[in-house]
């Protein structure tokens, strides 16, 4: 557990970067289900109310997606290492039970369920049936990272006013219910008629490009089926794959909303400008960039700057105080870096994982080598499990989804600190079981979708 004053300092950056983050949602059960917002009249479905619930809400998924969930897998996952409290001891996996509680609240208040919920009702209200699509494909995106942190977490029931304390759904539930909203988004989303305006200017990624978010509902869908497979099996592949197929292409990226300003600057970008220092580049990263065939991989100096001797180097967990390199400056940590969140790259390198998990390898190098050639890698010879799951690890930096990756496959081969055990989910926060008597506990060590072996 992190000491008094290493919590507190935590509390504080976690303040620092909610307050920069416009409709981020700070309150637990009892609040997030009884917001301003729900006091909306739905009979008056105002197209100016629409698109600022929509921009918040692109808005509060940059936040859950760029901030501490982001920080913590970076330094779990050791892409990244802390320094000094609380970041090294997240390092030594000391975190406390209540940490997380404003990226919880964060996926369902302001700008999380609850407007999503309002943004797809009154679109469908007024025949906006793509605005709806898009409103759904962002609730799958911001929902499915809830499950993946937590496993089990309050869904059919949450944002419903008349039930301020929602059961939990199983993760099973969440994942299955979530593929079926974004196969419906797809139909949503190729509507037709005067009515079917989307969110247009007010769309901050893709500005109400229809086309796009439907590429992105089918890779979220591949995404979600590929954390069922230990469970499902060849099954969950084989839809994986299909999904993907439909999937982002090149260039149709979904990334974060960040501009120079200070109030939407890229939050590692303000983490780096007032903790400097306190984050830097894990030593398995640098080292396996370093030491791929054909020399260091091209995307190391974009990841990081060199250290003061000149050389890109990384420090292990636990290990503080030496010269290492810190994240890129110029891209990484700029101000406007549109953080990749779910990517070509991701795609194609999804589609290889299905091809070989289902016995295809020469399928799976095709895409292994598409989403090689885009980082300008050098070609690969052969497609293995190892070497996809490994190219996804180094394209996925600063990404969640890495922790996912890693839980079902065990790629790349971590060693923990101190002969401890990486966590595999968080714990539900304290506060949010204290408000939610339906949450009696911490819940277990693993998620349905990580079975162990």
């Amino acid at each position: 557990m992190l000491t008094r004053t290493a919590r507190a300092t935590f509390r504080s950056v976690v303040a620092v970067f909610l307050t920069a983050a416009v409709g981020s949602g700070l309150s637990g059960c009892n609040d997030y289900l009884t917001g301003t917002k729900l006091r909306h009249n739905p009979n008056d479905p105002s197209t100016a109310g629409l698109n600022n619930l929509f921009t918040s809400i692109q808005i509060n998924v940059t936040t859950r997606l760029e901030d501490q969930l982001a920080r913590t897998v970076c330094i779990w996952m050791q892409q990244c290492a802390g320094q000094i409290p609380p970041f090294n001891s997240i390092g030594e996996y000391a975190v406390g039970e209540d940490d997380y509680y404003t990226d919880w609240a964060g996926f369902y208040g302001g700008g999380g369920l609850i407007d999503l919920h309002t943004v797809e009702s009154k679109s469908l209200q007024i025949g906006d049936s793509i605005y709806a699509g898009q409103a759904a494909v962002l609730e799958a995106l911001l929902i499915a990272t809830a499950a993946d942190v937590w496993g089990d977490i309050p869904y059919s029931q949450a944002g419903t006013p008349s039930i301020p304390a929602p059961a939990l759904d199983s993760q099973r539930v969440v994942y299955d219910s979530l593929e079926k909203k974004l196969a419906s988004a797809v139909v949503y989303l190729g509507a037709g008629g005067p009515s079917n305006a989307g969110a247009g200017a007010a769309d901050l990624v893709y500005g109400g490009d229809p086309v796009k978010w439907t590429a992105l509902a089918n890779t979220l869908r591949a995404r979600i089926f590929l954390h069922m497979a230990l469970r499902l099996g060849t099954a969950a592949y084989d839809s994986a794959a299909a999904a993907a197929s439909a999937g982002i292409a090149a260039g149709g990226d979904y990334v974060s909303v960040n501009n120079s300003t200070a109030q939407l600057s890229n939050l590692w970008s303000q983490f780096s400008t007032i903790y400097a220092g306190n984050i830097v580049a894990g030593k398995f990263l640098v080292d396996l960039m370093n030491g791929e065939p054909g020399g260091p991989d091209p995307r190391l100096p974009e990841y990081f700057d060199p250290n003061s001797a000149g050389v890109f180097a990384g420090a292990d967990p636990g290990v503080t105080g030496g010269d290492f390199s810190p994240i890129n400056t110029e891209v990484r940590t700029a101000p406007a870096f549109p953080q990749p969140f779910v990517t070509y790259a991701e795609n194609e390198l999804i589609q290889a994982e299905a091809d070989v998990q289902t016995g295809n390898p020469a399928g799976a190098l095709v895409h292994l080598n598409n989403e090689l050639s885009t980082a300008g890698a050098p070609p690969a010879t052969s497609a293995t499990l190892q070497s996809v799951m490994t190219e996804k690890y180094i394209a996925e930096f600063q990404n969640i989804e890495v922790w996912s990756d890693w839980r079902r496959t065990g790629i790349p081969a971590l060693v923990p600190y101190n002969g401890g055990t990486i966590p595999r989910r968080l714990v539900y926060p304290l506060s949010e079981r204290n408000a939610n008597k339906k949450i009696t506990g911490p819940g277990p060590s693993r998620n349905w979708n990580d079975p162990g072996p």
